[in-house]
């Protein structure tokens, strides 16, 4: 009996934490991560009042779940004419970032710092993970400062994006990396990468429609029904892990779901009638208040599991996390400035890309992606083996750990000092 109260304490303490990081960037613009990570680093490693290796096994299925929740959150904000006009923008840093912080991250660790120079993939993968923003943290503190609607919604989109990106290329990597240890290839095809992203992007993309049809009728049918939300969140998992089976994306098939879900009336008559748009637009308004409770609460113990699972005695490789940090930040920069001037920002081109440029916080994506790929294992000769080596994987989750915890404390800091400059873009 004692240790289910010394349980329940810990589980209440961990929400008080997440109540009060949520408190903080709602009203001081602090991403929660911060705190979540390093209070769940100091329930494991510093206290000892936790054994990491117990929640380590349970880790990928929270990640899955923080998913789910974060993805059709961010795609019920997405308006289909909103995105159209920032549409460019918005594409143009998502594509140009997440690529320039991937290769920047492969040559700062595979020549550089001859990172496993046995396989560069390791080098890419990593870059991968930590190559996109967190759409959380991002989209809920660039409407919170002063600065033009056009620039919140070009990197608020640009940060779901990089999200979408980062676990597709991830799991493409993983993929091949996989192949190497069953099969034996080590060949780096080009033309396989690209068939593997556009297969799972299709896929999901189809999946996605059709699944926000059916959510849309599911929700107009059972509308009286009391737990409504409880149906549509059984649902989206669902979607997610049969999208995962056959060989999709079930991030983009949940984000593609929300969009449809969201946008119906953009939809032609015979798909989504005038009845069904009011009322799934009424329901999914009764439902964010829920939905927004219970993404908090996902997020907060899978950011304190990120924080028990995480080994900061190294370091020399939290020196590598803390230049990787700063380096992915100065390389965004110049295609910050480019975006601030097709805004129409000429004249406070440069202010613009300071703002843009700090909005790089990494977060629940790369989070999950590292967690996911430490744990894969796969079946040789009848023998489960981990696909990626523990020491390795070891290394991949201290760096994206770091870069995510280093990355949020660069943008607290970034938006306290160009807050009084944002105001200027206004003008």
């Amino acid at each position: 009996m004692q240790q289910e109260v010394y349980g329940l304490f810990l589980a209440a303490a961990v929400i008080f934490v997440g109540f009060l990081g949520a408190f903080l960037l709602n009203r001081k613009n602090i991403p929660d991560a911060i705190f979540l990570i390093a209070f769940g680093y100091f329930l494991g490693h510093y206290s000892g009042w936790l054994d990491p290796q117990q929640f380590s096994s349970v880790a990928g299925y929270i990640g899955a779940l923080a998913l789910i929740a974060i993805m059709f959150e961010s795609s019920l904000d997405i308006d289909l004419n909103e995105l159209l006009i920032s549409a460019k923008p918005a594409l143009i840093m998502a594509v140009g970032g997440f690529f320039i912080s991937t290769l920047v991250t492969f040559i700062l660790l595979y020549y550089v710092f001859n990172f496993y120079p046995d396989n560069p993939l390791y080098s890419i993968l990593v870059g991968t993970i930590i190559g996109g923003g967190s759409g959380a943290v991002i989209a809920s503190i660039a409407p919170r400062i002063s600065i033009p609607s056009s620039l919140q919604l070009t990197l608020s989109l640009e940060s779901v994006l990089t999200d979408v990106f980062v676990i597709v290329f991830t799991l493409t990597i993983f993929s091949i990396i996989q192949n190497q240890v069953v099969g034996g290839v080590s060949e780096i095809r080009i033309d396989q990468i690209a068939g593997q992203i556009a297969a799972r992007f299709s896929t999901s993309l189809v999946l996605g429609f059709i699944g926000g049809i059916v959510l849309s009728n599911l929700i107009f049918r059972f509308k009286k029904e009391q737990h409504i939300y409880v149906m549509t969140f059984a649902y989206l998992i669902m979607l997610y892990a049969g999208a995962e089976f056959v060989g999709g994306s079930g991030a983009i098939t949940i984000l593609t779901t929300g969009i449809i879900v969201a946008n119906l009336a953009y939809l032609p008559q015979f798909m989504a009638g005038s009845n069904i748009v009011d009322v799934v637009r009424y329901q999914l308004f009764s439902m964010e208040s829920t939905h927004a409770e219970l993404t908090l609460l996902i997020r907060v113990f899978f950011f304190v599991e990120v924080g028990l699972i995480l080994d900061l005695s190294d370091m020399y490789l939290l020196f590598v996390s803390l230049l990787l940090s700063i380096i992915l930040l100065v390389a965004r920069y110049p295609l910050a400035y480019y975006i601030s001037k097709g805004l129409g920002f000429r004249r406070k081109a440069g202010t613009a890309a300071s703002v843009a440029s700090v909005f790089y916080a990494r977060g629940l994506a790369a989070a999950v992606m590292a967690i996911l790929v430490s744990q894969g294992v796969a079946s040789v000769s009848g023998v489960e083996v981990p696909i990626i080596p523990p020491e390795i994987s070891s290394s991949i989750l201290t760096i994206a750990s770091a870069v995510i915890l280093f990355t949020n404390i660069i943008l607290t800091i970034g938006v306290v000092l160009l807050k009084e400059k944002a105001k200027d873009l206004l003008i």
